[in-house]
């Protein structure tokens, strides 16, 4: 096989991943301001699906240099540090909304008694 007929039946090219890292940047940034129960749980489970990807790449590819498993293994390391913050998030996020739920739940019960 040729290096034409190589690049031929690769359809996949370097730049069209580089692309998608930009992307992949984004899904797993927090916004503090805009997150919300929801979007951490989707950003969680990116992040878990991703993960196992890169796990499997390792696994299933011994073939990797030592400094391309020591990227994977960090980023590794860096995604399950993003995962417990969208974990911490999520469970103030929790509190936050059983806090104004009873706040809410309170003040109805207050105007019911009001009202007799």
């Amino acid at each position: 096989m040729t290096v034409e007929n190589s690049e031929s039946i690769n359809a996949i090219r370097e730049e069209d991943l580089v692309k998608v890292n930009s992307v992949l940047y984004e899904l797993f940034q927090i916004n503090i301001d805009t997150i919300n129960r929801s979007l951490a749980d989707h950003k969680e489970s990116l992040i878990e699906s991703f993960t196992e990807l890169l796990k499997k790449i390792l696994l299933q590819n011994p073939e990797i240099a030592n400094e391309s498993k020591l990227n994977v293994i960090n980023l590794l390391d860096k995604l399950h540090t993003q995962k417990e913050h969208l974990e911490n998030i999520r469970s103030k996020i929790t509190a936050s909304d059983v806090h104004q739920a009873s706040k809410r739940l309170s003040k109805k019960s207050q105007s019911a008694f009001q009202l007799k």
